[in-house]
C-alpha cells in the first residue's frame, strides 16, 4: 500500500489562499523529481494549474493503445469492441453542450479510422474502468490520490468521476467549468490537446447580457480577458484547479484519461459554489417564496443544476469524517485506490471538514427542515467526533 504524507500545518488552515492573480506562469514538472507534499503546498492548495510530464511510462495503456505513435485500434475493438460508450457530436450544441448517442466501441473505432467524416464525433465520459474494474490499464497518479470523490463513489457502489476520452483531431469540448467547482487531472496517453485556461473570476468577462458564457473563447473577441493556452503532449498530467473555466481541443487524434475529485483543499470552495447555486434558485423561484413546497422545490432544482443538493452535501461530508476517525484510529487505513494516507494528512482532512462543518451548521439553511432527521444526527455525531480529535 503506498502512502501519501504532508507537513504538519499550524494555526490557520492555508485553504483560503487561492490563486494569485499575479503568477500564471504554468509550471512544468517532472514526475520522477516531484513529491506529494511538493505538489500538494504548491499546486494543491494554491489552486495553481501545472504539467506534470512522464506520468505514464508504467502503464499498461501506454504499451496497449498505442502502435507507431498512433492510436491502436485494433486493440481496442479486440478488447473492448463490444461495450457501449457515449459520444458526443461537435457539431451539435444543445444548452451549451455537445448532444450525445451511445455506440459500440468498434463502430466508434470504424469511424476513427476512416478518411471520410461526415460528422466530427468524440468519445467522452467514458466510464472504462467502472465497466472493467480488473483491467488495470492506468494507474491513480500518486499526486492526486488524495480524491474523496472517487473515494466515496467507489466505497458505495454509486458513479464515479473516472473517465476515458477518445476524440480525432479537432474534436473539443466547450468552455466549462468542472462538476461541483471540483479540480480535475487529465493525462494524455497518446495524441496532443490544446487547453484554454481561464483563472477565477475572468470568466465574468466572458458572458453575455444573460450571463451566459460563449461555447468557445476566441481571444480577439475578449480583449483584455486573462488566459492560458497550454499544449499538452503525450504522457503528461494537467493539473486543473477549482474554479478555472477552460476549453479543451485535440490537435491530434487523442486518448485520455480524466478524473475530476476533491479534497482538504477544495472543498471550501465545493461549498461555496454549493451556497451560490442555491442562492441563485432561490431567486429564480422567489415568486414561489411563501409555498409550503418551496424550501423543497429548491432543493430539487439544486440537485438538478449543481449535481447534488444540500443532504447529499452532508451525507458525503459525514462518510468522509467519519472514515478519516477510522483512520486516524488505525481501524481502516485503506484510502481511495489502496493509498494510505499519514497522520498529518488525516489530521489537516478532519480539520478542514470541521471548519466546513461549522460553516454548515451556521446556514440558514440547516434549521429549514429540509433534512432528514437520520443525515442530520450523524453530521453532528461526526462533527462531535471530529471536535473531541482536535
Amino acid at each position: 500500500m503506498t502512502k501519501i504524507e504532508i507537513d504538519h500545518f499550524d494555526g490557520d488552515l492555508p485553504i483560503d489562499n487561492l490563486s494569485d492573480s499575479n503568477n500564471y506562469d504554468l509550471k512544468y514538472l517532472d514526475a520522477c523529481d516531484l513529491n506529494y507534499a511538493n505538489f500538494f503546498e504548491k499546486f494543491m492548495l494554491r489552486n495553481l494549474p501545472c504539467i506534470i510530464r512522464n506520468i505514464t511510462s508504467s502503464w499498461q495503456c501506454t504499451n496497449n493503445w498505442i502502435k507507431n505513435e498512433k492510436i491502436n485500434i485494433e486493440y481496442l475493438i479486440d478488447h473492448y469492441g463490444d461495450v457501449d460508450a457515449p459520444v458526443a457530436d461537435c457539431d451539435a450544441i444543445t444548452f451549451n453542450a455537445h448532444c450525445k448517442i451511445n455506440m459500440k466501441v468498434k463502430e466508434y473505432m470504424q469511424y476513427l479510422q476512416s478518411c471520410e467524416r461526415d460528422k466530427l464525433l468524440y468519445l467522452k465520459d467514458w466510464h472504462l474502468r467502472r465497466l472493467r474494474p480488473n483491467d488495470l490499464f492506468y494507474e491513480v497518479p500518486l499526486f492526486f490520490g488524495s480524491d474523496w470523490l472517487n473515494e466515496f463513489a467507489t466505497d458505495r457502489g454509486e458513479d464515479d468521476f473516472m473517465f476515458v476520452y477518445i476524440g480525432p483531431t479537432k474534436s473539443w469540448t466547450p468552455l466549462h467549468a468542472d462538476v461541483y467547482n471540483s479540480y480535475s487531472w487529465s493525462v494524455n496517453v497518446v495524441g496532443q490537446k490544446k487547453w484554454t485556461l481561464f483563472p477565477p473570476g475572468e470568466e465574468e468577462k466572458l458572458k453575455d447580457s444573460l450571463g451566459n458564457l460563449p461555447v468557445m473563447f476566441h481571444p480577439e473577441k475578449f480583449p483584455g480577458v486573462k488566459f492560458l493556452e497550454i499544449v499538452q503532449d503525450g504522457g503528461d498530467a494537467l493539473f486543473v484547479p477549482s474554479g478555472w473555466h477552460h476549453q479543451v481541443v485535440n490537435l491530434l487524434d487523442t486518448i485520455s484519461i480524466n478524473h475530476n475529485w476533491v479534497n482538504a483543499c477544495n472543498i471550501e470552495n465545493v461549498w461555496s459554489s454549493l451556497q451560490q447555486c442555491l442562492s441563485s434558485v432561490e431567486y429564480e423561484i422567489r415568486d414561489l417564496k411563501d409555498s409550503p413546497e418551496y424550501i423543497s422545490q429548491c432543493q430539487v432544482i439544486l440537485k438538478s443544476l449543481f449535481g447534488m443538493d444540500f443532504s447529499n452535501f452532508l451525507i458525503f461530508l459525514s462518510y468522509i469524517g467519519n472514515k478519516r476517525i477510522t483512520q486516524l484510529r488505525k481501524e481502516n487505513s485503506k484510502g481511495f485506490n489502496n493509498i494510505e494516507l499519514g497522520q498529518n494528512h488525516i489530521m489537516f482532512d478532519l480539520k478542514t471538514l470541521h471548519k466546513v462543518m461549522n460553516l454548515i451548521q451556521n446556514h440558514p439553511i440547516f434549521s429549514y427542515n429540509c433534512i432528514s432527521p437520520d443525515i442530520e444526527s450523524d453530521f453532528i455525531k461526526i462533527k462531535k467526533s471530529i471536535s473531541m480529535i482536535l
